[in-house]
């Protein structure tokens, strides 16, 4: 075998790899993700669940074939973005995306009105996590307060 095709191989092992990393190994091998595209079975066995969007991973929720309009930021029962690059404190809020996973007790930065929240419900432990479809300002008093 020539290291060409040994090289294409290697390739495709890292591909298929890389659809079984943690999200905190997603972000240090971005490039080795696919750009979300139309007419592909995502989620399923064997299948695509992580991809990468605008510069934006994420990870299928549920199995799907993707079409048109149902692009990761526009579908976050089907997305849930991974981003573990901020603190999630005041000084260094994580960026809030519809579909994301909050976390109780982190900070998060509200796209449209570039304010700082802080996820915290009445009853919620910090350190529980919920997917939410919503960005802070949206859920205040309910699942977040304005810092």
């Amino acid at each position: 075998m020539g290291w060409v095709e040994r090289a294409k191989q290697i390739r495709a092992a890292a591909f298929m790899t890389a659809q079984t990393a943690t999200d905190e190994q997603a972000l240090t091998m971005v490039s080795l993700y696919p750009e979300w595209t139309v007419g592909v079975d995502y989620g399923a066995d064997g299948k695509p669940s992580i991809v990468s969007s605008e510069g934006i991973l994420y990870r299928a929720q549920n199995p799907h074939t993707s079409v048109e309009g149902w692009e990761p930021k526009n579908t976050p029962a089907l997305w849930a973005v991974i981003n573990k690059t901020n603190e999630g404190t005041n000084s260094d809020p994580i960026p809030a995306v519809r579909g994301m996973e909050y976390v109780y007790g982190l900070y998060y930065k509200d796209p449209d009105d570039g304010l700082v929240y802080l996820c915290s419900r009445e009853g919620a432990v910090d350190g529980d996590k919920v997917i939410l479809q919503f960005v802070p300002h949206e859920l205040v008093g309910q699942y977040f307060e304005l810092v």
